[in-house]
């Protein structure tokens, strides 16, 4: 290996060890006082003086952290928050046992969950098989109040997208106001948007198709695409449209996670404006 490979390989290693450090501080500092976990749940939007749509949930890559999965199940119905969707990587392996599993938890709720799937969702199954005979159909709209959401399956890293789902997404997506799936379609210039972890990292096939879907999205009235697998949460406004916005969510696994896990709050207005907050998972008191 080169001097300068070598030398690259130390610049990143400081920067992982720096953003390993900040997190660790972020979190004993702020465990405390964080609104998370608060049953004043909108308090943060009462300067907002305007009506409340509804309150929506982000979860993503549970990964078989079913006691994290199950305590914000739990921390959403006492908030009263009616509608969740989970960002994909569910499970660790895709198994049909697992995904049973988080389909009973979140069942186990008054909450209305809705899920796309991960590339790990795939691992043991043949495709989404599992996936769809657990959790329905990977694409769709769904509605919430008079809000369209595009949840778009985008978790094989190798073959992408297909026709029939294309069809789906180029027929709909002028309806829609808020995208939702797996792997980010945007990078950002965070570290992990420089390494390009998202849709397109192993397939050059699939990195055309991500520019496909974010040409498609900049040219809708979609107004913000929220994206897991990152497991780190961050928000950046399109470079070629500065209204939209990019949002990947934490991942809400103890597991790999150089943060608290953690979830999003997205609340919609009335007037057509939204606000996203990302919610810390307290500690659990065992």
């Amino acid at each position: 290996m080169s001097l300068v490979s070598l030398s690259c390989l130390g610049i990143i290693a400081v920067v992982l060890f720096g953003i390993i450090l900040f997190q660790k501080v972020y979190k004993e500092s702020s465990s405390v006082s964080e609104n998370n976990e608060n049953p004043a749940i909108y308090s943060h939007l009462e300067s907002k003086s305007k009506p409340i749509e509804s309150v929506v949930a982000l979860v993503s890559d549970s990964e078989n952290d079913w006691e994290s999965l199950s305590r914000v199940v739990q921390s959403l119905d006492n908030k009263v928050v009616p509608y969740a969707f989970h960002l994909g990587d569910i499970t660790q392996l895709g198994v049909m046992s697992d995904l049973k599993e988080a389909r009973k938890i979140t069942d186990n709720s008054s909450i209305n969950f809705n899920f796309v799937p991960g590339d790990r969702d795939l691992w043991k199954s043949s495709g989404t098989t599992n996936f769809v005979s657990v959790f329905g159909q990977n694409y769709k709209m769904v509605t919430i109040g008079s809000i369209d959401f595009l949840l778009i399956d985008n978790s094989n890293e190798y073959e992408g997208i297909d026709e029939n789902q294309w069809k789906f997404i180029e027929s709909n997506i002028s309806n829609a106001e808020y995208v939702i799936l797996h792997n980010p379609i945007y990078f950002s210039d965070s570290l992990l948007g420089l390494v390009r972890k998202g849709m397109g990292q192993y397939s050059e096939a699939v990195e055309g198709q991500r520019e496909r879907l974010l040409s498609a999205v900049r040219k809708s009235n979609v107004k913000a695409v929220f994206a897991g697998d990152q497991h780190l949460f961050s928000e950046t406004a399109d470079t070629e449209k500065p209204e939209l916005n990019h949002y990947v969510v934490g991942a809400l696994s103890i597991d790999r996670n150089i943060q608290q896990p953690n979830y999003a709050l997205l609340t919609l207005y009335a007037d057509g404006d939204y606000h996203v907050e990302q919610v810390y998972l307290m500690p659990s008191a065992k």
